[in-house]
């Protein structure tokens, strides 16, 4: 079990004193970076709405019935020469019972967040307002050194779909709402000894839901050898020792991607997650043809439903580490331009072990 039972009586002091000493320590650092960075200012806002409609039969895990869902997302953001301010919400108004889709952050019972920066707006009659901010950080840019602090989007996948080797918020393959991915509450360090290598490091303390503090302190470092990019990372993910690597680059014009992770498994031993992936682009008719096809092995996976009730209790699934429950997984999407307004998409995800699909069509205009 992770941290300490419910009712035991025993004192928060310690964890909140380790939090108020990572604090103190953003507030000194950002002191020793600002001067000189506030020179010069610029303003960005940016956005888009959305609406849409889902329909779902009752399932023994969820209600059926009609959704409909309205999304306004906001992103403004200030800029000087060397300093950053960046911000990013979802309000997200839903109206009908039962099934409905929803981001990764709606999702999550465990993010880690160091500031509530969610809520309800209101919760009656059929309807539902929330809001999210899943952006807010400040970045420090000194040219060959760059840090930031605060709610940032960090990715360390290389697969575009599938991802074994990214420890921030994967993405939930089955989420229509993949476009922007949502921040982690980090420390990150990034550093730049050349124009095709880069080394960074990410610290991020987190307070589970039983009130213990997780710690992650991991570093990266990757470059480029004859056309191909490869690197990895090591270091300790959730109080645990965890390691990865990664390799991508072309054959022809078919793009290869891959990377693999080693993680303690909870019931003893090491998990062994792999993916590998391929994307290339078609010009049929004159069109625009994008197709990517990934494989996914997940030693955190299950290969059969008798096994399903130990998983969704298992630490890496509540701490959303885990994209789907199989451990052979692949997906094939394709996404055809019809007309420079107007595309249609389809992916397909299939549980290798059983059969099971998820099938996802979709048209934009």
């Amino acid at each position: 079990m992770i941290g300490r039972p419910a009712g035991s009586g025993a004192s928060t002091l310690p964890v909140a004193r380790t939090l108020t000493t990572y604090r103190a320590g953003i507030l000194l650092l950002a002191a020793a970076l600002l001067p000189g960075a506030l020179q010069g200012q610029t303003a960005t806002l940016s956005g888009y709405a959305l609406g849409m409609e889902s329909h779902a039969g009752t399932s023994t895990l969820t209600a059926g019935g009609r959704n409909f869902l309205r999304r306004i997302r906001i992103m403004p953001g200030l800029g000087w020469t060397h300093l950053s301010v960046d911000a990013a919400g979802d309000f997200v108004v839903r109206n009908g019972g039962g099934f409905a889709f929803t981001g990764e952050a709606e999702r999550s019972t465990f993010r880690g967040d160091w500031l509530d920066l969610d809520g309800t707006l209101w919760n009656g009659s059929g309807s539902v307002g929330t809001y999210r901010l899943d952006r807010l950080h400040a970045t420090v840019d000194a040219g060959r050194v760059e840090v930031t602090v605060g709610r940032q989007p960090i990715s360390w996948g290389t697969t575009l779909v599938l991802s074994v080797a990214d420890p921030f918020s994967p993405f939930d393959p089955s989420d229509p709402f993949r476009e922007y991915r949502t921040g982690v509450d980090a420390v990150r360090v990034r550093v730049f000894p050349g124009p095709f290598t880069e080394i960074e490091a990410v610290v991020r303390p987190v307070t589970t839901p039983s009130g213990s503090v997780l710690h992650t302190a991991l570093l990266r470092g990757q470059t480029s050898l004859a056309g191909w990019a490869l690197g990895g990372w090591a270091g300790i993910l959730h109080d645990e020792a965890a390691a990865a690597a990664f390799l991508s680059g072309s054959w022809g014009a078919t793009a290869v991607r891959g990377e693999a992770s080693l993680r303690p498994h909870p019931r003893g031993g090491t998990a062994v997650r792999t993916a590998l992936g391929v994307d290339r682009r078609f010009s049929p008719g004159g069109r625009d043809l994008y197709v990517i096809l990934e494989y996914m092995h997940d030693g955190f996976g299950v290969g059969n439903v008798s096994n399903l009730l130990e998983l969704v209790y298992s630490k890496p699934f509540n701490r959303n580490e885990m994209q789907t429950m199989g451990s052979n997984v692949s997906v094939a999407q394709a996404s055809l331009q019809l007309h420079p307004l107007v595309g249609v998409d389809a992916l397909v995800l299939t549980n290798l072990n059983d059969g099971s699909a998820l099938v996802g069509p979709g048209l934009t205009w």
